[in-house]
């Protein structure tokens, strides 16, 4: 919005204003007292005298006046009031007197359907108030007076005189949005100094109205905005009666994720519609409130209490030191993963995985020589198997059933075990305690993810240097690298990409073959592969100690 159309709008704004709480004023005083809100031409308006009269009865050079300060008056008042629409006559040709905006109807909040120039001539179909309709470059619209030469089009009083609304405190529950960029004036009135320009779209909270003016704060300063400019929240073009809805926030691009996590709230925490502080209240829960999620979203959490649903933030939650559910039983008839005869095994070096059991079918992935497969079913010559978080199709024929315990997945020694399962138990005992970022010690007051797993297997006997989750991974440390699809037991270690950070960024601790413990964001915790999103997509791989 450039200086010019910011003083425009606001100073026909203000002249209306001004028009409306002036009109039971008495016409015919020889003199005139400026008033908060008062201009030259609302003046001029009142008292039936032009600007140029005004300017030279008084001697002003300028248009700026002073609260206060007496005018002298010429002519006199009008002795009836005019109508509120008229039509204006034939002969009555007006020129703008400055580049000025058409728009769609009779008000500055209204659309801009073209600019008219400087100097053109204009003939006005009618009035009404402050505002005359023309037409222009094939539009009809209507543009304000205060920008046309002659007498004959002026504002109408109307008939019963309202006054003006005196400035109204608005909740700090009501927000509006700025609809191009907008000054911030120091106080109500384009004549006054510019403090910041306001970019579009900043949500801003109102402090107050005063006719066509709202004062907010931004950027660390508090000043006054035309309401022209901003949505149809609280705050309106004029101050309405009833405050309307505020405007919802718009949806976060976050993704959410299905999640099955129990909470504990540290304290009294707000329920809202969405995830964010920006959404509406639902409730409120109380400090020591223990709650199940079962979305995420960001830093937020889907909730039910007392029957009420909503999201809250995750800044004052506490991961629940409840033990997680017994493992999900594998579906019967997977070889690999709950057949009691054999295994399925890839015979050959690398065989592609694709999206349905055709050879034309779309290639989604491939496992390689040696790997177990879970499967799902066989038909026609080839082998439905889960890879990754989805179900796929390989050739029967390059897979071979082989005798359980034969195949080439590590089974681990027996002290390994042992000590894998002694490193579970020492984990399990700091369960609730926070994350601290690169802990390796509970005399910290809790551990990150890499720091639980070398506390852990040292604590158990196992002998491993403190490094981090790509080094554990990418190193010779824990056995060798295992696939994704290979099925893990207690004791197995959990490797995880892309989580905070790009690559192996998470590791913990399977306590069977889906629930693995870790020291994650929330704190020391369980959660469940198979029925978190979030966890099953960023699967790598696993190792056996």
């Amino acid at each position: 919005m450039s200086p010019k159309s910011g003083l425009m709008y606001s100073f026909a704004a203000i002249a209306a204003v001004s028009i409306i709480a002036q009109a039971d004023e008495v016409a015919a005083a020889s003199t005139h007292v400026v008033r908060a809100g008062d201009t030259l031409w609302s003046i001029s308006q009142t008292h039936n005298v032009s600007v140029a009269q005004l300017k030279a009865s008084n001697n002003l050079s300028s248009d700026r006046l002073a609260i206060g300060q007496t005018l002298k008056l010429s002519g006199s008042a009008p002795s009836t009031l005019k109508p509120a629409a008229t039509t204006a006559t034939s002969s009555s040709t007006q020129v703008t007197t400055d580049a000025l905006n058409m728009r769609l109807a009779a008000g500055t909040w209204h659309k801009v359907l073209v600019t008219i120039p400087k100097g053109q001539a204009l003939k006005p179909i009618k009035t009404s108030g402050a505002w005359t309709k023309v037409s222009y470059g094939g539009k009809t619209g209507w543009v304000h007076n205060g920008y046309l030469t002659t007498a004959s089009v002026k504002p109408a009083t109307p008939s019963t005189p309202t006054p003006a609304t005196p400035s109204t405190p608005v909740t700090s529950s009501d927000t509006t949005v700025t609809t191009a960029d907008l000054n911030l004036r120091r106080a109500a009135g384009t004549w006054h100094d510019v403090l910041v320009t306001i970019p579009k779209g900043q949500a801003l909270t109102p402090i107050k109205t005063s006719g066509a003016w709202t004062k907010v704060s931004y950027a660390g300063k508090t000043g006054w905005v035309h309401n022209g400019y901003l949505t149809n929240s609280s705050v309106k073009p004029t101050t309405p009666t009833t405050p309307s809805q505020p405007v919802a926030p718009s949806k976060p691009a976050i993704k959410e994720e299905s999640i099955n996590q129990s909470y504990v709230t540290t304290a009294n925490l707000n329920v809202r519609q969405g995830p964010g502080i920006g959404y509406a209240l639902v409730t409120n829960i109380p400090n020591g409130t223990t709650v199940k999620a079962t979305k995420q979203s960001g830093t937020w959490v889907y909730v039910t209490y007392n029957g009420k649903s909503g999201y809250v933030s995750t800044g004052y939650l506490k991961q629940t030191t409840t033990a997680p559910s017994a493992p999900v039983t594998p579906n019967a008839g997977d070889g690999g993963a709950g057949n009691e005869s054999f295994d399925y095994v890839v015979n050959t070096p690398s065989l592609n995985v694709r999206a349905s059991a055709s050879t034309s079918s779309a290639v989604i992935g491939s496992v390689t020589a040696g790997q177990t497969l879970r499967v799902v079913q066989t038909s026609n010559g080839w082998h439905q198997i889960y890879i990754g978080n989805t179900t796929g199709f390989v050739a029967a024929s390059y897979v071979k059933a082989v005798p359980k315990g034969s195949t080439t997945a590590p089974s681990g020694s027996s002290d390994g075990l042992a000590k894998s399962l002694a490193a579970i138990a020492v984990a399990k005992k700091y369960v609730g305690t926070p994350y601290i970022w690169a802990s390796s010690n509970p005399a910290n007051g809790g551990f990150d993810c890499s720091g639980l797993i070398y506390y852990a297997y040292n604590q158990a006997g196992y002998s491993v240097p403190r490094t981090n989750v790509a080094t554990y991974w990418s190193g010779s440390y824990f056995g060798t690298q295992l696939s994704k699809t290979f099925v893990p037991k207690a004791g197995d270690l959990v490797f995880f990409e892309n989580t905070y950070t790009a690559g192996p960024s998470h590791m913990g601790i399977m306590i069977d073959s889906d629930t693995f413990i870790h020291a994650g964001t929330y704190g020391l915790g369980y959660n469940t592969i198979s029925k978190e999103p979030y966890w099953k997509s960023r699967v790598i791989g696993y190792k056996r100690p």
